[in-house]
C-alpha cells in the first residue's frame, strides 16, 4: 500500500521549463551563442555536470559554461521575484487528494534549495511537504536513485510504500530504480522505452491520473 508521494518540482509541479529555455537564451545570445530548443530539451532532468559536458560539445571547448548558468540564474532569479510561476494542471489538486487519503509527501529534484523553497512558497503549496530533498543534499543526481532514497528515509517509508510522480526521463529512471511505484507525466521531453515498460503509468497531465487512483494507491 502506498504511504507517500514524491514529486519532482519542475516540469511536474511548476511550468517552468519554458522560463529556463528563455533565460538560456537570453544569457547565451550576449554571449554571441543561439542556445536552441533542440539543445535544451537534450539537458533535461540532466545534472549540472553532464549537461555542462553537452554545453561545451555544441558551442565548443572555449566555451564559459560556468558564466552562462550564471548569467541563467540571475535572469530566473529576476523572473521569480516579478512573475507568479505558473502551476501544472491539477498539480495542487493532486496534493490535496493525496493530502485528504492520509499520504506523507516529500519534493526530490535536481533543483538548487534556495530555489525550490521560494517557488514553493509562491505557489503557496509548501505546507504540504514534510521533505525536501534537493541537488544540494545529494553527491549523485539523477539518473542516481539517491534523491530518492534519501527522500523515502525522510518520510519514514519503505521504497516499495512511496509513489514518485516525475516528468523527465531521468527523474522517472532514478525513481524507477529506487523501487518506487512510479507515474509519468511528460513535460516537454517523452519518456524512452525502459521508462515506458517500468513505470505504472505515462499520463498527458496529472488530471488525467484519477479514474486510476485506486489501483495507482493500492
Amino acid at each position: 500500500m502506498i504511504t507517500s508521494a514524491i514529486f519532482d518540482m519542475d516540469g511536474t509541479l511548476f511550468s517552468t521549463e519554458p522560463i529556463y529555455f528563455k533565460c538560456y537564451q537570453q544569457a547565451a545570445e550576449p554571449m554571441g551563442l543561439k542556445f536552441t530548443f533542440e539543445l535544451f530539451e537534450s539537458c533535461i532532468g540532466m545534472s549540472v555536470a553532464d549537461s555542462s559536458k553537452l554545453v561545451k560539445s555544441y558551442f565548443g571547448r572555449d566555451v564559459d559554461v560556468a558564466y552562462l548558468y550564471e548569467q541563467c540564474g540571475r535572469n530566473f532569479e529576476k523572473y521569480m521575484d516579478s512573475h507568479d510561476i505558473p502551476m501544472k494542471p491539477c498539480a495542487k489538486e493532486t496534493l490535496e487528494y493525496f493530502r485528504k487519503r492520509g499520504l506523507k509527501m516529500g519534493v526530490a529534484t535536481s533543483n538548487i534549495t534556495r530555489w525550490v523553497e521560494k517557488l514553493l512558497q509562491k505557489g503557496g503549496i509548501r505546507d504540504y511537504f514534510s521533505s525536501i530533498v534537493t541537488s544540494d543534499h545529494v553527491a549523485n543526481p539523477k539518473p542516481d536513485p539517491e534523491v530518492y532514497l534519501r527522500s523515502a528515509r525522510n518520510l519514514g517509508a519503505d521504497v516499495s510504500q512511496c509513489l514518485a510522480i516525475e516528468d523527465s526521463v531521468a527523474g522517472a529512471t532514478a525513481a524507477i530504480s529506487a523501487g518506487m511505484r512510479t507515474v509519468v507525466v511528460p513535460d516537454l521531453k517523452q519518456p524512452n522505452s525502459f521508462v515506458r515498460s517500468h513505470a505504472f503509468g505515462v499520463y498527458k497531465s496529472l488530471c488525467d491520473i484519477y479514474p486510476d487512483m485506486d489501483d495507482l494507491l493500492s
